[in-house]
């Protein structure tokens, strides 16, 4: 009889001890998966060109054609892509432009896809991108922007604090992607450093990594790419063209690459090295700096 009970309660207390397990493993991989969903910003991630992006299909949660990708509307003083304009007129007449949150995007199912994680019916109730809003003045604001993140449930980044609003202020630096790309650089001196050639981004965790600047032939620099922290370039006076405070010498010894190696901009290596190089902080260094890799990812970075 004692051998029965004996049996019986370990029996229980096994069943317990597995309960338990179940349990703190479960909890392991929910805290694994918030850390992960708190630590994606902070990630580079694959980046992509801005232009590549531009002209994708987009397909809702629930395996509808949305539209395309009209535009991206980004921030180069923030380096973030502020939200991302999807135009639904390829499915027929009456289709509208709709701005939407960059976090609710994710991979899609091939190289001319991107799919959104909310149905057809949240995108379509998203605020629109009329031609009220599509002016200098009004992108520079944050209440649009605000409403967007709302509907989308995302998280209003540039809020200063817990009293603050976040949809009172202003950003800085705002442009379409279809319109910085191809906008001359100069310097602070008015000389032509060149035009910026493309901006590289991550729809995920809505950030502009870099920004492209195809150097001018007055430079002699060849026919080199250099990724630039976005910060680096700003809006001259008149709201024309960019300026930075780079001269040629600062670009001869810069990190670059030639126009068939964008995939090395994916490198976080590479990447720290490039905005150490003009003293930025990158945003997926986090606290501590990355070290190069093991691979010569910067056989082709200097002259």
């Amino acid at each position: 009889m004692k051998l029965k009970k004996y049996l019986s309660l370990s029996a229980n207390v096994a069943v317990a001890l597995a309960v338990v397990g179940a349990a703190q493993t479960a909890y392991s991989a929910d805290t694994s998966k918030s850390t992960d969903l708190q630590s994606n910003d902070k990630a580079l991630g694959h980046v992509e060109r801005a232009n590549k992006i531009i002209g994708k299909t987009v397909y809702t949660s629930d395996n509808q054609k949305a539209g395309k990708v009209e535009n991206l509307v980004v921030d180069l003083e923030s380096g973030r892509v502020l939200f991302v304009v999807v135009g639904t007129g390829v499915l027929g007449v009456g289709g509208h432009d709709y701005a939407v949150a960059p976090g609710v995007f994710s991979e899609g199912t091939g190289d001319n896809n991107l799919r959104l994680t909310v149905d057809k019916a949240k995108l379509t109730s998203a605020p629109e991108f009329s031609s009220n809003v599509d002016k200098p003045e009004q992108l520079q604001q944050t209440s649009f922007v605000n409403q967007v993140y709302q509907h989308f449930g995302q998280t209003a980044w540039w809020q200063g604090g817990a009293t603050a609003s976040a949809d009172s202020g202003a950003f800085h630096n705002v442009h379409k992607a279809k319109d910085v790309i191809g906008m001359k650089v100069k310097s602070v001196g008015n000389e032509d450093l060149g035009k910026v050639e493309n901006l590289m981004v991550t729809l995920p965790n809505a950030r502009v990594a870099f920004a492209i600047l195809n150097p001018d032939s007055s430079l002699n620099l060849g026919n080199n790419f250099y990724a630039l922290p976005p910060n680096a370039l700003t809006w001259n006076s008149e709201q024309k063209t960019l300026v930075s405070d780079l001269n040629r010498d600062k670009l001869s010894a810069a990190p670059h690459i030639t126009k068939d190696q964008y995939e090395m901009l994916s490198d976080p290596a590479f990447g720290s090295k490039i905005y150490q190089y003009y003293g930025k902080q990158a945003y997926f260094e986090g606290t501590a700096r990355l070290q190069p890799t093991g691979k010569d990812s910067g056989q082709d970075y200097k002259k």
